[in-house]
């Protein structure tokens, strides 16, 4: 074997070992979108309910997307104060426990479950 054709065959294998790891990103970045808009819609559907604003106002904010690589948030828009204090409960007037709100877990529920889906689905899809 020539140099020549030893360095064609090192050029196709490094391309082909490209087109694959773009693939696998693009693979990677529809799942983790698709994972954040069924965990915007279970939080839609497991949040509490007082007027129905709070349940409506979850979303899914892009915050930074290259070829390689995708990061989502999915966030309450509207009511995004009320978070913390639905999902653990708080104390009432003064921190005493008289008039205490109680906790209502909906957001670590639906990021576990989205987070075991997500993994799952990048497994399918990757053939692991």
């Amino acid at each position: 074997m020539s140099r020549c054709s030893i360095d064609r065959l090192a050029d196709e294998i490094a391309k082909e070992l490209t087109a694959y790891s773009q693939q696998a990103a693009d693979a990677v970045k529809d799942r983790v979108k698709q994972t954040a808009k069924e965990c915007r819609d279970e939080l839609r559907q497991t949040s509490p309910r007082l007027t129905g604003d709070y349940r409506k106002g979850w979303a899914v904010k892009n915050n930074f997307e290259s070829r390689q690589d995708i990061r989502q948030t999915v966030h309450n828009r509207t009511d995004w104060q009320l978070t913390h204090l639905l999902e653990y409960g708080h104390a009432g007037r003064g921190g005493t426990m008289a008039g205490a709100a109680k906790a209502y877990p909906h957001i670590e529920p639906a990021y576990e479950t989205a987070a075991g889906k997500l993994a799952q689905r990048v497994k399918v899809k990757l053939g692991k």
